[in-house]
């Protein structure tokens, strides 16, 4: 099931709440999730719809958004660890997590620094390491090997992690497609599949709203889904039978996809132990294939004289 982490990750420090403060009010959200009231979810979703311009809202709206009082919200925001609204939209102004490409260029003093750019990097696979929980990820495993059919999406940055994904997976277990195909719309893609099948979904923030949509359609037809993401999917996560959540923070522009590659890497080792001699086999097969086609190239043999 999926894993909202509950516990305080690696040097923050939580307060009375039980949100840990220091973070972005996406993680806060993210740490308290599971324990939140219904009334309480809508908030935080709406919220983390408008917090890359919270700015542009009162207290009132968000709460009028999420069809909740306005001593609802006040509570909700002190209960992230937040003094106020006005405490939070100060903290978000002031973050980085947030920003746009074009928030992040408008809003850089100094130049692009390849150093800091390779210790942010670092610093989000050692996040990674030491706040996944292992249930979780053991529980991500267990999905995809009990999988018949393994079929991966994602959208904007994200199409590129599935890609990957799919390209890796598909070395140890048969019948994995990258959806959606060429030419194809979604629903012809998505029709037909049930409870044998499993969607990875690849939901990197900015999130088009139809992926939430369409993670609702394939569940309601049965279909178990493991997310990979960042901290910042409330509504999406939601929907996932498994969450696996990735630090993404960038340095400068862009957010950085360092650890979801380096987990996709690991899901796909992990899978073809669990998937043993099966998986064995069609490395195996795959190699023949690979000295059959190959002598078709120049490469590696010599080429006939004259």
């Amino acid at each position: 099931m999926e894993k909202m982490k509950k516990e305080t990750p690696a040097g923050v420090m939580a307060g009375r709440s039980g949100a840990p403060h220091g973070d972005g009010v996406d993680v806060r959200i993210a740490a308290l999730f599971d324990d939140l009231t219904e009334s309480e979810k809508r908030l935080a979703e709406v919220v983390l719809e408008a917090a890359g311009d919270l700015s542009a809202f009162t207290a009132g709206e968000l709460a009028a958004r999420a069809d909740v009082s306005a001593a609802t919200a006040a509570r909700f925001f002190r209960r992230l660890g937040y003094e106020s609204y006005g405490d939070l939209r100060r903290s978000v102004r002031g973050a980085r997590a947030w920003g746009s490409p074009l928030y992040e260029l408008s809003s850089t003093e100094r130049p692009a620094d390849f150093a800091r750019h390779i210790a942010q990097d670092i610093e989000n696979l050692q996040r990674l390491a030491a706040e996944l929980p292992a249930a979780a990820l053991a529980d991500a495993i267990d999905l995809l090997a009990s999988a018949k059919r393994l079929h991966v999406i994602g959208f904007r940055n994200s199409a590129v992690l599935a890609a990957y994904a799919r390209n890796l997976l598909a070395h140890v277990k048969p019948d994995v497609r990258l959806l959606p195909l060429a030419g194809q719309t979604l629903a012809e893609d998505l029709v037909g599949l049930g409870p044998e099948d499993v969607l990875v979904v690849f939901g990197f923030r900015r999130r088009p709203p139809s992926l939430r949509e369409m993670m609702a359609a394939v569940r309601d037809s049965g279909v178990r889904i493991l997310l990979v993401t960042d901290a910042s999917a409330a509504r999406t996560a939601h929907l996932a039978h498994v969450t696996l959540r990735c630090p993404n923070q960038g340095a400068s522009l862009f957010d950085s996809y360092v650890a979801p590659m380096s987990l996709i890497g690991h899901l796909a080792s992990a899978l073809g132990v669990a998937m043993g001699e099966a998986a064995e086999n069609r490395l195996a097969m795959i190699e023949r294939f690979h000295q059959r086609l190959e002598p078709l190239t120049t490469a590696g043999r010599r080429l006939p004289k004259g």
